[in-house]
């Protein structure tokens, strides 16, 4: 493809995906139509990327065409994944997870230098201390209580020893997962082993919220509404649109407002929900959905993710809803993947339904539903948002994974268990997105009570975060 010339739909829908833009179907055609591949560089400006979108508008402006009356729809890019399992698309899967962390810790103070682990078996070898990043594909304990590692590159693997006497011992690391390791290499005949000093994570680093001088825009977020289940919210629902509707101070101030997932309860997602639900077919769930989110005043853009109740595949990455559930939404909703990163007033605001975090509840000692925000952290250590394969989590094995953490998000919001849980980490904020669903029999007999009917608020100029309680 000749430089900054971009001919097909796949290819102009890539390039303003690399910078988070979502793209007007409209505008997309627009450009199509005229030809105007070539200029398409000239759009990425400071004013369009503060939006996150891109318009008929900013294309007849570039063309200095007259403006057209037209709908806002979007449409957002994501590779079409198909399901295969052959021995190619695992290799690739995991190719792709190791090699875009091992750029990020490659990247660090703390791995400047490491080698691969073929050259330090070279005969010859000799260092005091080495650093090699690898994937964790074995983990257990040695008979004297150490912890040992099986770790490997593109091209080689070695054992890894944790001592119980480190600092290092203590750290819980996870199979599947790519880490530095800094340490010093122990020879015996052929074997070498690596006895750990250090463990580096590819980590997010410290980072300071930007303070504008500016007007407060929030993004607002929610989770879980299981629209067409008898324990469905639907007072506190509406008492939440009714307050976005009456615009006062704060409500008047939010520019975009995103549904997490499991918008709608769905059927046959377990053995006996027919009798939980209130209305049995899924398409009749997503019609009252819509009665409810059409009432939201047009000046706020809506954006809909799937969670795993929802009429797309299990496996994630999840596409988004299917296009003839647009037709029963207002022109100011759009339909995201699972997981997506926004970019909304030039901040990445990375979305996931958080179905891992029930595999982070499991793999993390001392971790449950009511610290949740632990759970999210430790996504954020890892730079991944599901960091064990073959988990709670169906993973589809491409050529791309889609769970790395490349871009630092400003903010994380995730969802699915029905927690709430707000924090800051390292500078990102993050939210577990509150339900609007009572408890469930299932939760009762976990003994597990969600925190329902809460909306909450980032301010996408300052570091000012808002919490709105609806329970009735």
């Amino acid at each position: 493809m000749e430089q900054g010339l971009y001919r097909s739909r796949s290819e102009i829908l890539e390039f303003f995906n690399s910078h988070g833009l979502i793209v007007e179907k409209d505008a997309l055609e627009l450009i199509l139509a005229n030809n105007t591949g070539s200029l398409i560089n000239r759009l990425i400006t400071r004013e369009i990327l503060e939006t996150g979108f891109l318009s008929v508008r900013n294309i007849r402006d570039l063309m200095n065409l007259p403006l057209e009356s037209s709908d806002r729809k979007f449409e957002i890019y994501l590779p079409d994944i198909k399901v295969r399992s052959s021995a190619e698309d695992f290799r690739g899967y995991f190719l792709s997870r190791y090699q875009k962390i091992r750029k990020i810790l490659s990247a660090s103070s703390a791995m400047r230098g490491s080698i691969d682990i073929a050259s330090l078996k070279r005969p010859g070898f000799d260092a005091r201390e080495v650093k090699v990043v690898g994937m964790v594909t074995e983990s257990g304990v040695t008979k004297n209580g150490h912890k040992r590692l099986l770790i490997e590159d593109m091209e080689d693997s070695i054992e890894v020893i944790l001592m119980r006497n480190k600092k290092s011992f203590d750290e819980i690391i996870l199979e599947d997962e790519v880490i530095g390791i800094v340490g010093g290499l122990s020879s015996k005949g052929d074997r070498r082993t690596i006895f750990a000093n250090e463990i580096v994570r590819p980590d997010i680093p410290f980072r300071v919220i930007d303070e504008e001088k500016a007007d407060p825009v929030y993004v607002a977020s929610l989770s879980d509404i299981h629209v067409g289940s008898k324990t469905f919210r639907k007072d506190d629902f509406m008492r939440m649109i009714g307050w976005l509707k009456a615009s006062d101070n704060d409500s008047g101030r939010i520019k975009y407002l995103i549904l997490s997932g499991d918008v709608v309860d769905g059927i046959g997602v377990y053995p006996g929900q027919d009798s939980d639900l209130e209305i049995l077919d899924p398409m009749e769930q997503y019609g009252r959905l819509s009665e409810y989110v059409n009432q939201i005043p047009d000046d706020i853009s809506v954006f809909i993710m799937p969670g795993n109740h929802d009429i797309v595949r299990l496996a994630e990455p999840q596409p988004i809803l299917p296009q003839e559930l647009k037709k029963l939404f207002k022109q100011n909703v759009y339909f995201l993947p699972n997981p997506y990163n926004l970019v909304l007033e030039n901040k990445n605001v990375l979305v996931y339904h958080g179905m891992s975090l029930n595999d982070m509840v499991e793999l993390i000692p001392g971790m449950n539903f009511s610290t949740i925000g632990k759970a999210v952290e430790e996504l954020l250590r890892r730079r991944h948002l599901a960091p064990k394969y073959g988990g709670k989590t169906p993973l589809i094995p491409s050529s791309n994974d889609y769970h790395v953490i490349e871009t630092v998000p400003d903010v994380f919001i995730t969802g699915h268990v029905h927690s709430h849980a707000l924090g800051n980490y390292k500078g990102v904020r993050y939210v577990n997105s509150s339900t609007w669903q009572s408890q469930t029999e299932y939760q009762r007999m976990m003994n597990f009570s969600p925190n329902p009917s809460m909306l909450t608020l980032f301010d996408l100029k300052s570091k000012t975060t808002i919490i709105r309680d609806f329970k009735s």
